[in-house]
């Protein structure tokens, strides 16, 4: 007779099921076959569930209790607690098993036969793809399966109005302008035997015709701007969004598979979404005192939502509200140096951390510095330190705490000549104590903001060199990266705070993104590579072979997936009044973002293992 699901034994498993990932996502219909096909067993501690070699018949699920994975060397390879499976490689391949599965402790099992677990993947394609997947490709279907039907995720070639009016290289200005005005555009590509060559808008018509007096005669090819950047017909219009606020530009090609679709400007974007990075940065321009850019970045917390809630991939919501920070810190200094007048000698602005690396959250402080170009002397510190001054106030006014630790450029120590700079890397690369090494993990990730642009590459060739040939240097860097390890206990449970204000949470950023962020960091610094921005990091290891293409893919995902978590905390808080914070709780999340979570820490943990093999952390005292 089939078991009566109203019993309260079984009533106890169907709501156990309910909680625990994949069985969750099963339609109840699904979920009470598996309840009364489940076979349900409790082992003694040390008792072998699985041999290795043996043929498996049933997909393990522990109710109570733990067990251990260990291969043919005896090697282990994971231990596993409450709602946790096992057994399903072998059912899915129909191998013999290859590991061996242990109790740890005396353990309940709820045991699903092989056929039932066949049938509920036939039912369930989500069912089937949690187990058909590794822990990365969990992670990686994790980020790329979110769903996001809005107006800026349309395709690009959906915005493209008209055919592409263009000109010939040997085109002359007088006849470019004609064009213009009677087509009434405010660009023109530029085409040479069918490819795009270049770009002439009227900007470059004022700055390089008319301002410099250029002959109308003059052919186009010698003012356009060559190698514009451009958008594939098929990428989402929130991509054209990010390019267009990345390099400042209102003008974007589209190709249709290397041939010219047409162009789409600032003004097409905005008639979708007035809530955009492009439109936040052009009100920033517009602003001539303290009071309006304060007004501006007020709405950056609007625009977050927003981007949120269209569904941006959350590594690109960190990437524009940065470039917000950029556009805030510019006019901030374009201001500054119309009433200081214009500076006594070249220089950089340098932002470091999480703006450098263009990682921004909306909970994020101050970090910068000036780099000052040749000639500079002692006595033009006095316009530098009022202009430091003067921005650092303003971005605090605009809601940028400044830095605990005063990493600012008001601080006379970061503002300092190229050779001062020289040597202190130096100086920390040489002699690498526990404050060298903190400051390590700050300046090390520094990107021109403003001013003089060949100043920091200067920089950053001489740094690279050294940690590039400086084991014990990236030695120490490592054993210190290796004090953030994720929050993931003995059995694969999320260690928490226990006790205080953040009680029952565990800290996403410092025990999430920043290991992943110190790993690709180091590796970068062995490798030599200048890129910043961590996914660019992992991107560039990987091309250049200093780290496995599957290592390097695995981190971008986890640190994506943990990126959309952070950021998704961070808008339910401001949603109900609160200010985003790093606090997670396990409880706030649902059961297969829990799971997907324990994978990425584990991904994490494991080349957490592989760096400290490397470098040999273990031989430093």
């Amino acid at each position: 007779m089939e078991p009566d699901l109203h019993d309260l034994e079984l009533r106890d498993v169907a709501a156990f099921l309910e909680a625990v990932p994949p069985f969750d996502a099963l339609p109840p219909a699904e979920r009470r076959r598996a309840v009364r096909a489940l076979e349900i067993t409790y082992v003694r501690q040390g008792q072998v569930i699985l041999e290795i070699g043996h043929p498996n018949a049933h997909l393990g699920l522990i109710r109570t209790g733990a067990v251990e994975l260990r291969d043919a060397e005896h090697t282990l390879i994971g231990r596993l607690g409450e709602g946790e499976c096992f057994g399903y490689p072998s059912l899915l391949t129909g191998a013999p098993a290859r590991h061996r599965v242990t109790a740890l402790e005396d353990t309940l099992l709820y045991l699903l036969p092989a056929a039932s677990f066949h049938a509920l993947r036939a039912a369930s394609e989500d069912f089937d793809r949690f187990f058909s997947r590794a822990h990365a490709e969990r992670i990686r279907a994790a980020v790329r399966d979110t769903p996001s039907p809005t107006a800026l995720t349309r395709p690009v070639r959906t915005l493209v109005r008209r055919e592409p009016i263009w000109v010939p290289p040997e085109a002359t200005l007088h006849e470019a302008a004609r064009r213009m005005t009677d087509e009434r555009v405010s660009s023109l590509p530029v085409l040479d035997d069918g490819h795009l060559a270049g770009i002439l808008t009227d900007r470059d018509l004022r700055a390089r015709g008319l301002a410099c007096r250029t002959p109308p005669d003059t052919p186009v090819r010698a003012v356009m701007t060559p190698n514009p950047v451009t958008i594939a017909a098929e990428a989402p219009a929130v991509e054209a969004v990010l390019l267009m606020s990345r390099h400042n530009i209102h003008h974007l090609p589209v190709l249709d598979h290397g041939r010219l679709l047409g162009m789409i400007t600032s003004t097409d974007l905005l008639r979708l979404h007035t809530l955009s990075p492009i439109h936040l940065i052009g009100d920033v321009w517009k602003q001539r005192d303290l009071d309006g850019l304060a007004a501006v970045s007020r709405r950056r917390p609007e625009l977050f939502l927003a981007l949120m809630e269209a569904g941006l991939p959350a590594m690109d919501v960190a990437r524009a509200l940065t470039s917000v920070t950029d556009a805030l810190t510019q006019r901030l200094l374009a201001l500054a140096e119309a009433t200081l007048g214009p500076p006594p000698v070249p220089y950089a602005w340098v932002a470091f951390g999480s703006q450098a690396r263009q990682e921004q959250t909306l909970a994020t402080d101050q970090d910068h510095g000036l780099l000052l170009g040749e000639g500079a002397e002692d006595h033009h510190d006095a316009y530098f330190a009022a202009l430091a001054e003067q921005v650092t106030d303003g971005l605090a006014a605009c809601g940028y705490p400044p830095c605990p630790g005063a990493v600012m450029a008001r601080t006379p120590r970061w503002r300092q000549p190229l050779s001062r700079w020289q040597a202190r890397f130096t100086t920390w690369i040489q002699e690498p104590d526990p404050q060298a090494l903190m400051h390590a993990a700050i300046f090390f990730d520094p990107r021109h903001v403003h001013g003089t642009p060949t100043l920091l590459p200067a920089l950053q060739h001489a740094f690279l060199e050294q940690t590039a040939t400086n084991g014990i240097f990236l030695a120490h860097m490592a054993a210190q990266a290796l004090a953030f390890e994720p929050p993931l206990g003995f059995f694969r449970r999320f260690v928490l705070e226990r006790s205080g204000e953040h009680a029952h949470t565990f800290d996403i950023k410092h025990r999430g993104l920043v290991p992943i962020v110190d790993l690709a960091r180091i590796h970068a610094l062995g490798a030599g590579l200048p890129a910043v921005n961590t996914r660019d990091r992992l991107d560039a290891l990987s091309t250049h072979g200093a780290l496995a293409a599957s290592d390097a893919r695995d981190l971008q995902d986890a640190l994506a997936l943990l990126t959309t978590i952070r950021l998704q905390h961070h808008a339910r808080r401001l949603r109900t009044g609160q200010p985003p914070d790093n606090h997670v709780a396990p409880e706030s999340l649902s059961g297969l973002e829990r799971r997907y979570l324990k994978d990425a820490f584990t991904l994490v943990r494991q080349l957490q293992s592989a760096l400290q093999q490397r470098f040999q952390t273990r031989l430093i005292s």
